[in-house]
């Protein structure tokens, strides 16, 4: 199960998505124009294989692994509250219903800071996951 947990693809798929999703959601809003559909589907996948992630990681916890490091879990657990908050933000998400107003005009770039987030939060736990500073 370690294994998997450290997969590459899993890893570098949120990594990549995410980065991908910043940089198209930050085009976008220096155009001033609304996200298209896909961003909020690519959005969708990315968070599946975030959830995949931190689902293996509380079984690896549960099942008495620890990480190298314990920052790891609290990177981790940001990871999974970022990820929460992507899913809000989608249309028809609990966020966009409570703060649609101000979605309407700063939604892409709202993601884009996001999704930046949300990489750099990915990074720090694979970095400390790994034993690295």
């Amino acid at each position: 199960m370690t294994t998997v947990h450290a997969n590459t693809i899993v890893l570098y798929g949120a990594l990549a998505g995410n980065l991908f999703l910043a940089l198209a959601a930050g085009w976008y809003a220096l155009r001033r124009r609304p996200l298209p559909p896909w961003c909020w589907g690519l959005a969708t996948v990315v968070v599946a294989l975030i959830a995949f992630q931190v689902l293996l990681g509380i079984v690896l916890l549960v099942g008495g692994m620890m990480p190298r490091r314990s920052l790891h879990l609290m990177y981790g657990s940001l990871v999974a509250v970022t990820a929460v908050i992507q899913v809000g933000l989608r249309p028809g998400g609990f966020l966009r219903r409570r703060y649609a107003a101000d979605l309407a005009t700063s939604e892409a770039r709202i993601l884009a800071l996001v999704s930046l987030t949300e990489f750099a939060l990915i990074a720090r736990a694979w970095m400390t996951g790994m034993g690295l500073r």
